[in-house]
């Protein structure tokens, strides 16, 4: 989720119940110690005494390296700074950071794996835990149990699996059978992953995968209300309406006004259409609204063009219960 889940959306998104803890954008680990200040400029939640945003949710730090040593040295430094759960990303699968052997190339090889794992776990010295992410593997599945057992080995207290190969991207579908198997082969808590959009998602990637826990990524900002629908129906079994357009339009709205305290207007736009290109892949209102702003470079324009009247949107309907998948 690198350039889009920031301090201020971690703040946005988790006004609204539903989550039980978020992850930073990766801090990107190459050959040696970083200075405190990059750790600060992705969790900026480490200058507070306590590592949650301002609705009180856990926020952990992520990292995203293959260098043993060099990760060790940061997560001495991460410990230091006050970082209170590491997360180690081998899930990545954008092609720039795979080339500089990050992410998901790792998974070519399960025993480096085991040793990124192994070597944060073992500079941190059971201080704060230290958990993964993964995929399915790289080019292929072959290696998948492979290594979901080498983070278990390597001292993870729980892992990630998103369902899809790197060479797989974003495609559909996610093969969140898959990750029943690798559920089958571990001790450690394993948490789906991957095209969970919706209250029926949700009940099917649990369905196939056997997992008590499920992490949301671009899903919740596309819907940012989806959490807070997933957590009603885990205590009354009822689904909630939809998310209307307006209260998508609200979050941009915030978003907007904390971005351009510190932000150029130029770029606090051009984040805005990020969210918003996100969010119109799943809502006709929001593909309408891109395709109107689009070219907008203004902000007070492109805000205005997010509340514009006379766009009234059609009767809430209630999500139907994710039994009838």
């Amino acid at each position: 989720m690198e350039g889009v889940i920031d301090a201020v959306t971690r703040d946005l998104l988790t006004r609204e119940e539903g989550l039980d803890w978020t992850v930073t954008e990766f801090v990107r680990v190459v050959d040696a110690r970083l200075p405190p200040r990059v750790f600060y400029k992705h969790c900026p939640e480490l200058r507070q005494a306590r590592v949650v945003t301002p609705a009180g949710i856990p926020v952990h730090l992520q990292l995203l390296g293959s260098d043993p040593q060099a990760l060790a040295a940061n997560a001495r430094q991460a410990l230091a700074l006050g970082a209170t759960s590491l997360d180690l990303n081998f899930g990545c699968p954008a092609k720039t950071v795979n080339r500089h052997d990050g992410g998901a190339s790792l998974l070519r090889d399960p025993h480096r794996v085991e040793r990124a794992v192994a070597a944060v776990a073992g500079a941190v010295e059971g201080a704060i835990p230290v958990t993964a992410k993964i995929r399915l593997g790289f080019a292929d599945k072959q290696l998948a149990l492979a290594c979901a057992r080498a983070a278990e080995d390597g001292g993870a207290r729980h892992l990630v699996v998103h369902a899809r190969t790197r060479n797989e991207g974003y495609r559909p579908p996610a093969h969140w059978e898959w990750i029943a198997r690798i559920r089958a082969q571990l001790t450690i808590p394993v948490i789906a992953n991957g095209d969970i959009w919706t209250l029926a998602d949700y009940w099917k990637a649990r369905s196939l995968s056997g997992c008590e826990d499920v992490m949301l990524g671009r899903a919740v900002l596309a819907d940012p209300l989806l959490p807070r629908r997933i957590r009603h129906w885990q205590r009354t079994g009822e689904g909630l309406p939809a998310t209307p357009w307006q209260a998508r339009a609200e979050v941009l709205h915030r978003y907007a006004e904390r971005q351009r305290q510190h932000l150029p207007e130029r770029v606090v736009v051009s984040l805005l259409k990020q969210w918003l290109n996100i969010m119109r892949g799943r809502d006709a209102e929001a593909a309408r609204r891109f395709a109107t702003l689009r070219r907008e470079t203004r902000l007070d324009a492109f805000l205005a063009g997010l509340r514009a009247p006379g766009d009234e949107p059609a009767p809430e309907r209630r999500e139907a219960a994710p039994l009838a998948c």
